[in-house]
């Protein structure tokens, strides 16, 4: 395991442990005061989960070129990290229709990263 991977898994595990329990984390997921509304409540979440797609993106791209596939992995990566957080966010915390909208926003940009590496790999 190079010293990346190493970093990407305790990146992770922080995201993962900012995700669960934001107010452990105040100032990586926003302050450490009570989130005015549910929309802040889940968007602290979100904070740990990028976090969590930085530390998956280290594990998971382990050389920068060809950029055809490293580019859309790290996007793909980023976006699942924080798609993970808001949805446990909208879990624990409970909806708003706005919510719904970046969860919608997040699946189509990994869906189109995922539809790039497919692309670029030649896999048929």
């Amino acid at each position: 395991m190079s010293g990346l991977n190493i970093l990407g898994v305790v990146l992770a595990g922080v995201g993962i442990a900012a995700s669960v329990f934001p107010d452990w984390f105040g100032p990586l997921t926003g302050g450490s005061e009570p989130p005015a509304n549910v929309f802040e409540a889940v968007e602290r979440r979100v904070r740990g989960g990028m976090v969590l797609g930085v530390g998956l993106i280290l594990i998971a791209v382990t050389a920068l070129r060809p950029w055809s596939t490293s580019i859309p992995t790290a996007v793909f990566y980023f976006m699942a990290g924080a798609l993970a957080a808001r949805l446990l966010g909208m879990l624990i915390d409970g909806t708003v229709p706005k919510q719904w909208l970046l969860v919608a926003v997040e699946a189509v940009v990994m869906a189109l990263a995922a539809l790039w590496l497919w692309r670029s790999t030649g896999a048929v």
